[in-house]
C-alpha cells in the first residue's frame, strides 16, 4: 500500500475533525463515542486513532481551530494600513462563531460544561480565551494611538471585555430563536457616535 502523503495526511486528519464537530453538534459531547466519529469519517479505528488519542483530544484541536482564525483576523486588521473599525472585527468574530448554521455555538456551549469537569480541557479553553485576550489587548492599544478607543481606558480591562462578546453571542446563538452573527453586529453599531462627532 503506498503511503500517504503529507498533504493527504493533513487532508484525511480534518476529514476526522469535520466528522467529530458534525457528531458532537447532533449528538452532544457527552453522547458522542469514539465509534460514532469512526462512522461518520468513514475511516478505520486505527486511522482515526493514528490522528488522535481521544474525544478531549479532537475537542481541543475544534478549539484551536476557532481561536486560530479568530485571531488571524484580529491580527490582519493589526496589520492593514487602513484598520478595520473595532465593530468590524468583533463582526468577524461572531461570523466565525455562525459558523455551520449555529452548530459551533451549540458545540461551545457543550465544551464550556465538559471544561468545567474535565482538567485537561479546561485548561485548553483556558488558554484559547488567554490567546484572544493577549490579542485584542494589541489590538485596543493600535486603535487608541489611531485616536479610535479611549487613551486613558486600561488595555487590558477593554479586552477582557471584548473577549466576553464572543461567548455572549455563543450563548444566545445556542439558545435562543432570531440570533445569528448579523443580528449581534446591528446593536453593536448602536455604540457608533453619531456622524459628525
Amino acid at each position: 500500500m503506498p503511503r500517504l502523503t503529507q498533504r493527504s495526511r493533513d487532508a484525511r486528519r480534518q476529514q476526522v475533525v469535520d466528522a467529530a464537530r458534525r457528531c458532537f453538534a447532533r449528538s452532544g459531547f457527552r453522547a458522542t463515542s469514539m465509534q460514532d466519529i469512526f462512522a461518520e469519517s468513514g475511516l478505520s479505528a486505527g486511522a482515526v486513532y493514528g490522528y488522535f488519542a481521544s474525544k478531549e483530544e479532537l475537542v481541543g484541536t475544534i478549539v484551536e481551530e476557532v481561536v486560530t482564525e479568530i485571531v488571524t483576523g484580529v491580527e490582519a486588521a493589526l496589520d492593514a494600513e487602513e484598520p478595520a473599525t473595532p465593530d468590524e472585527v468583533i463582526r468577524g468574530v461572531f461570523d466565525v462563531l455562525d459558523r455551520q448554521d449555529g452548530a459551533a455555538a451549540t458545540l461551545a456551549v457543550q465544551v464550556w460544561a465538559e471544561a468545567l469537569h474535565n482538567p485537561a480541557l479546561g485548561e485548553l479553553v483556558a488558554a484559547g480565551y488567554r490567546t484572544l485576550r493577549e490579542r485584542f489587548t494589541r489590538l485596543v492599544r493600535h486603535y487608541q494611538r489611531a485616536g479610535l478607543l479611549d487613551q486613558a481606558a486600561k488595555a487590558d480591562d477593554v479586552a477582557r471585555f471584548l473577549t466576553t462578546l464572543g461567548p455572549a453571542f455563543v450563548f444566545q446563538r445556542a439558545l435562543l430563536d432570531g440570533v445569528d452573527a448579523q443580528t449581534f453586529h446591528k446593536g453593536l453599531m448602536g455604540f457608533r457616535p453619531p456622524a459628525g462627532r
